[in-house]
């Protein structure tokens, strides 16, 4: 670190400068995330020691660099457009939108494609309301299995409270101090390993709940490769109409 002021820090570490931007909010943890724009943000508590801060962005450099280089490499994308053609995943595996008119309002997956039939398929946003709305109804099923399989990979299985879902425009998961789990119905569209990652991470919060070194200690004992998993969980889920 070379400079610092009271919101942005300035690193320099394997060769490349980059600024963190400090934002605090009524949170309960620390959190990193890196914009697609490259821009690396902390998201920290109201009241998190400046110390406390830096020392958890220390543990994650190696980590924020390799991210950088990965968005880096990655051609910038427009925002989907849910027309007919454009591809978006289900479980990871792509599937193509076909689009109809008519009456109710349905989405359904077939031999590799998402029908949505819907008042005006012409209009984006409703199906894309139609396309969250099939998401979220998906969810609760795959997470409730997935935290099955993954507290499998604990010597003592955590204890896990309510499960929500909904969706979230900047986390894929949280957990509650209670034991309670959120995740993000959007998630469904991630490959199965992925939603592991996630769901994995929230489990290790149950025993450590802060972002700190015997929690990246967990991660690595119960998922040793999940720094890999970390770079798919940011890749996009939908690609354009051929």
């Amino acid at each position: 670190m070379t400079s610092q002021s009271p919101h942005l820090r300035h690193y320099h570490h394997q060769q490349r400068d980059f600024q963190v931007l400090i934002k605090r909010s009524r949170r309960k943890t620390l959190a990193i995330h890196i914009l697609r724009t490259m821009q690396v943000e902390v998201r920290a508590p109201l009241h998190c020691p400046v110390a406390e801060i830096e020392r958890f962005l220390d543990m994650r450099l190696d980590w924020i660099v390799s991210s950088l280089a990965h968005i880096a490499s990655q051609p910038l994308m427009p925002e989907p457009a849910f027309c007919e053609g454009e591809w978006h995943d289900y479980l990871g595996i792509p599937h193509q939108l076909q689009l109809v008119r008519g009456k109710p309002d349905t989405v359904l997956m077939n031999d590799g494609h998402l029908l949505v039939r819907c008042a005006n398929p012409g209009d984006g946003q409703q199906v894309q309301r139609l396309l969250e709305r099939f998401w979220r109804q998906r969810a609760p099923g795959i997470f409730a299995q997935q935290i099955g399989a993954s507290q499998q990979r604990f010597a003592a299985w955590p204890a896990v409270g309510e499960l929500r879902v909904r969706k979230m425009k900047a986390r894929w998961g949280s957990c509650s101090r209670s034991g309670d789990v959120c995740l993000n119905s959007l998630l469904v569209q991630k490959a199965p390993v992925v939603i592991d990652l996630v769901v994995t991470h929230e489990l290790c919060h149950l025993t450590h709940f802060a972002h700190n070194k015997a929690f990246y200690g967990l991660m690595d004992t119960v998922m040793p490769a999940w720094r890999e998993y970390d770079v798919l969980l940011n890749q996009p889920s939908w690609r354009a109409a051929l």
